[in-house]
C-alpha cells in the first residue's frame, strides 16, 4: 500500500480524532476505508436505483433539460407566433 496524506478541515479532522478516541476505530485509515466502503454501498445502490426505473429515464432528462432552456422558450414563443 502507498502511504498518503490527506489534509482535512477542523470539523472532519474533530470527528477523526473522537472516533479514534471513542475505540471504534484504531487509527484515521480504518476510519477512511470505512467510509469509502460506505461511499462504494451508497453510489452502488444510486447506481442500481436508477437502472431500475426509479429516478427519471436519461431520455427525460435530456428533455426536461430542453424545456428549461433559453433557447427552448423562444423556439415555442417564435412557433406560436407564427401559428396565431
Amino acid at each position: 500500500m502507498l502511504p498518503s496524506t490527506v489534509k482535512l478541515p477542523a470539523e472532519p479532522y474533530d470527528y477523526v480524532l473522537t472516533r479514534i478516541e471513542s475505540g471504534r476505530y484504531e487509527n484515521a485509515s480504518e476510519i477512511v476505508s470505512a467510509a469509502l466502503r460506505a461511499l462504494q454501498r451508497e453510489e452502488r445502490k444510486s447506481y442500481a436505483e436508477a437502472r431500475s426505473g426509479s429516478h427519471i429515464a436519461e431520455g427525460d432528462v435530456f428533455r426536461i433539460l430542453w424545456e428549461m432552456s433559453p433557447q427552448s422558450a423562444l423556439i415555442r414563443s417564435s412557433a406560436r407566433s407564427a401559428i396565431a
